[in-house]
C-alpha cells in the first residue's frame, strides 16, 4: 500500500498535528517579517521527521490550517489557498496556538494590506486568467484566496475591485424594478434596440448617465426611483429599497485596487497592484445625488437571435475619480510604502 493511499486513510496523530502547526506559524512569520523562506523544503524537512506523511501530505495540512486562519478572519501564509474539510482537532490545536503565542489580532482590512504591500514589492506579476477579469483573477491567485462564486464579498467580508486604465468601476448588476414601456427584457431590446449587421442579432448594447446617450437614453433620478428614459419615454425603473440592497449586500466595505502593467522578462505583460482605495458604508442618498449629478452610469448589454435573448447584466457602474464620494469612509492606501 503507497505511503499516499496510507496518508488519505490514517488519522493525523497529535504530535504530527503540532509538527505542522508549529512549522506553519513559523513560515507565517517568516512572510510577515520579509524573512526568505521556501515551503518545499519546509513540506520535506517535516515529513523526514515524521515519515507516516508525505511532503505533499503537509502542504494540504498547510492548506488546512490557512482555512482556520482565514475564518477566523486572521492572518495567513501567503501562498497557501485555505482548503476546507479539515479535522477538528486540527482547528483546536491551531486556536491553541495562537492563544499561547498571542497572536497579534489584525482587521480583514490590515491583513489584506500586508499581503498586498508584499505583492507590490515583487514588482511586475505574471497575469492570470483573460479577457476583462484578468486583473480580478490575477489578485485572487496572488491571494491565495478561496474560489467565491457567490454573492458574498471576496476577503473576509471584503469586497475586492481591480481597475486597470480609466473605464468606470462595475458595482453591481440588477434586473428593473418594473418595465414601464416594454413587458420584459426581449421586448426593451426588439423595441429599443438596433440590428447588428456584422452579428446579424437584434441588439442593445449602451452606457449612459444623466445625459443622452446616441440613443437617446438617459437617468433619472426621483425621490424613491431612478428611470430609464429615452426622448422623454419612460423605459424602465428601478426603487431606491433594489438599489441599496445591492449596495449594501456586497459593497459595505470594499476596497478599490489600482493596477498598472508592464514587460516581465519573458517579455510578457506583467501587472502590478500600487494603490487601494478602502471605502466602508455606501449610502443611497449619495448614490442618488450622484446619478443626478452625472456620476452613476448604466450599461444596457443585451442582445436577440432567434428569439433567444442573451443578457449579460444591467450593470451599473461609477468612475474611479468619483467613487469615494460614494461611501461615509473613504482611504486611500499607497502599497509601495513600507
Amino acid at each position: 500500500m503507497g505511503r499516499a493511499f496510507m496518508n488519505s486513510i490514517v488519522a493525523w496523530s497529535d504530535r504530527e498535528i503540532e509538527a505542522a502547526v508549529s512549522a506553519y506559524f513559523e513560515l507565517l512569520s517568516a512572510q510577515l517579517e520579509g524573512r526568505p523562506t521556501n515551503k518545499s523544503a519546509i513540506y520535506r524537512n517535516l515529513s523526514a521527521v515524521h515519515p507516516a506523511r508525505t511532503a505533499k501530505a503537509f502542504e494540504f495540512k498547510f492548506q488546512n490550517i490557512s482555512a482556520v486562519l482565514y475564518e477566523e478572519k486572521l492572518p495567513y501564509a501567503d501562498g497557501l489557498r485555505p482548503k476546507a474539510r479539515y479535522q477538528a482537532a486540527l482547528k483546536t490545536v491551531v486556536l491553541s496556538h495562537i492563544k499561547q503565542k498571542g497572536f497579534d489580532q489584525q482587521s480583514p482590512i490590515d491583513v489584506l494590506v500586508g499581503k498586498l504591500k508584499r505583492l507590490r514589492s515583487r514588482n511586475y506579476l505574471p497575469v492570470h486568467g483573460k479577457g476583462t477579469g484578468r486583473y480580478g483573477l490575477s489578485l485572487e491567485y496572488y491571494l491565495s484566496i478561496p474560489q467565491n462564486s457567490s454573492k458574498e464579498a471576496d476577503f473576509m467580508g471584503v469586497e475586492l475591485k481591480t481597475k486597470h486604465g480609466k473605464m468606470p468601476h462595475t458595482l453591481f448588476s440588477r434586473v428593473p424594478s418594473r418595465y414601464l414601456a416594454c413587458k420584459d427584457k426581449r421586448q426593451l431590446v426588439e423595441n429599443f434596440g438596433y440590428y447588428d449587421e456584422k452579428r446579424e442579432r437584434q441588439a442593445l448594447y449602451t452606457s449612459f448617465n444623466n445625459v443622452p446617450d446616441s440613443l437617446g437614453f438617459y437617468l433619472i433620478a426621483k425621490q424613491n426611483r431612478i428611470i430609464v428614459n429615452k426622448k422623454k419615454v419612460e423605459i424602465l425603473e428601478y426603487d431606491d429599497s433594489v438599489l441599496e440592497d445591492a449596495l449594501l449586500s456586497k459593497h459595505n466595505e470594499t476596497v478599490y485596487i489600482s493596477v498598472s502593467t508592464g514587460r516581465l522578462k519573458s517579455g510578457k505583460t506583467g501587472c502590478r497592484f500600487d494603490q487601494l482605495l478602502y471605502c466602508k458604508t455606501p449610502s443611497l442618498p449619495r448614490f442618488m445625488r450622484m446619478a443626478d449629478d452625472g456620476n452613476v452610469y448604466l450599461d444596457f448589454t443585451l442582445s436577440e437571435k432567434e428569439g433567444r435573448v442573451k443578457d449579460h447584466g444591467f450593470l451599473w457602474r461609477v468612475p474611479q475619480d468619483a467613487i469615494a464620494g460614494l461611501y461615509q469612509k473613504a482611504q486611500l492606501i499607497d502599497l509601495s510604502e513600507k
